[in-house]
């Protein structure tokens, strides 16, 4: 029977066969008087169509077998004489029944079976899922018999605990671990049994190694035994090895951090500070705890709000973090800092954490000052001499001229800072080469020129000198004195 059974299911030549003995009962029925009983020939064909299991085949012979049914009646020769019409319709209507009830009977058997394989199949998914589970956390099984005294292990667990004996007795289970947590092994055993209350502990095995293995052991009660209990044993080792790593990673880091000259912190990737080195502590006279609790407190009042406002921009966008402000130290004094950070992504680009430091830039930033203030005082100097002065870059832009220079250029095309050499020294039918090549000469050759010169559309001979540096050139402009030029004129 089961192999009839399953040519039905799964031979592909079931449903032409079936649909095939349709239409032959159909020409038979169709070929015979009224008053015999072909419907009932349509019950075994919709009872074979349920065998195979297919919804779709079971409905097409149904729906098949009934319109064929009343289809014969209405092509198929009539009774013989004296035979009743009424008995006629009564047999063809309880074929119908018959059919129909076969067609339910069938839907739900085959409804039955597919869920039946679906309940199959999700607990045939759900021991390969928990035995994957198991052999990813290196989990093994055990289960200790109270009223025995005896721990029966499975594989794994006689594997992990290097014994053979399947069974121990408690004893002998509880000496497989380290001597200092047998007693609280013993005493959480016990609580499992009289409180029916599930324990967890981690501890090392009992090896003779230099670094045993750690182990988790879970013990809980057996819901339909009080007297059995129900334990996993899971290899721990590995992460106890990545805990002891990462806290001497954190360690190094820390102590390396300390050691710098310069501040360092760290943040989460939310952008909290979590960490300050010791050499913040020291120059602001406070603790590390202190100033990640609340870091503000240390910045000068007016560069507060920017800070903020840089730092929250930089967290949100993921970028660096560069800015200055001004720290309190311990004298009660602020001192500039410049301030840094980055963003350290993991693999997936998203940010683990933000690495900062802040560097003293105080004695920088006075130098600085002093030296903007020289500036401005050599300017003014500059402005005030008669002689005409400019300087250019290293692209021969210029980057300053006083007056004299911009009266003394005012023939040429609109001379002023940022403005190119050849683009100011440039007017149609004009020749400027003599002047612009001296000045690109002494730059490449860092030497300095000189160069007696009337600037196209002048009478006003001058004379220009070149200084040469890295950053640029620095040209001063003489123009010849009144004496000087007339004494040009005369000799001949």
């Amino acid at each position: 029977m089961p192999a009839f059974s399953d040519f039905f299911k799964y031979h592909r030549a079931t449903s032409p066969l079936l649909v095939s003995a349709v239409f032959l009962v159909f020409f038979a029925d169709s070929q015979t008087q009224l008053g015999f009983a072909h419907g009932v020939l349509f019950t075994p064909l919709v009872v074979l169509a349920s065998l195979t299991g297919r919804l779709g085949l079971l409905h097409t012979i149904s729906v098949l077998s009934i319109c064929s049914l009343w289809l014969g009646y209405l092509v198929s020769p009539a009774a013989p004489e004296g035979f009743s019409g009424a008995y006629i319709l009564a047999n063809r209507l309880l074929a119908t029944l018959a059919i129909l009830l076969l067609w339910c009977l069938g839907l739900m058997a085959i409804k039955a079976q597919q869920q039946q394989k679906r309940q199959y199949l999700q607990e045939q998914q759900s021991k390969l899922d928990l035995n994957l589970a198991s052999a990813v956390a290196a989990l093994s099984h055990w289960y200790l018999n109270d009223h025995r005294k005896i721990v029966t292990l499975d594989e794994a667990s006689r594997q992990l605990l290097g014994i053979t004996a399947q069974e121990l007795t408690l004893e002998q289970f509880i000496c497989c671990f380290d001597e200092k947590s047998q007693r609280f092994i013993k005493q959480n055993l016990q609580l499992s049994v009289t409180q029916q209350k599930a324990t967890t502990l981690e501890t090392k095995l009992h090896q003779e190694a230099a670094s045993p293995v750690w182990v988790k052991i879970v013990a809980y009660p057996d819901p339909n035994n009080p007297e059995l209990i129900r334990g996993l044993l899971q290899n721990i080792e590995q992460n106890y090895q990545k805990a002891s790593l990462l806290a001497e990673q954190q360690m190094r880091f820390m102590q390396l951090a300390d050691s710098l000259p310069v501040k360092v912190w760290t943040a989460t990737a939310e952008g909290i500070v979590d960490f300050a080195s010791v050499t913040f502590a020291n120059f602001c006279g406070r603790d590390t705890k202190t100033i990640v609790a609340d870091w503000l407190d240390i910045l000068h009042p007016d560069d507060r709000a920017t800070t903020i406002e840089i730092w929250q921009h930089a967290v949100k966008t993921k970028t660096p973090y560069k800015v200055e402000f001004r720290i309190l130290s311990k004298d009660g004094n602020y001192f500039w800092h410049l301030t840094s950070a980055s963003p350290i992504f993991n693999d997936d680009g998203e940010v683990m954490y933000w690495f900062g430091s802040a560097m003293d830039i105080s004695e920088q930033k006075a130098l600085w000052l002093k030296a903007d203030q020289l500036k401005q005082s050599l300017y003014q100097t500059l402005g005030s001499i008669t002689d005409g002065f400019f300087t250019l870059d290293q692209d021969f832009r210029f980057t300053y001229l006083n007056q004299s220079a911009a009266e003394l250029l005012a023939a040429c095309k609109q001379p002023g800072p940022g403005k190119l050499l050849s683009e100011v020294c440039y007017v149609a039918g004009k020749d400027f080469s003599p002047l612009i090549t001296a000045i690109q000469r002494s730059f490449y050759k860092q030497q300095t020129e000189q160069l007696s010169f009337t600037l196209p559309g002048t009478a006003l001979p001058i004379t220009f000198s070149v200084y040469p540096a890295a950053q640029g050139v620095s040209v001063l402009m003489q123009p010849l004195p009144a004496s000087a030029r007339i004494a040009a004129a005369v000799l001949p």
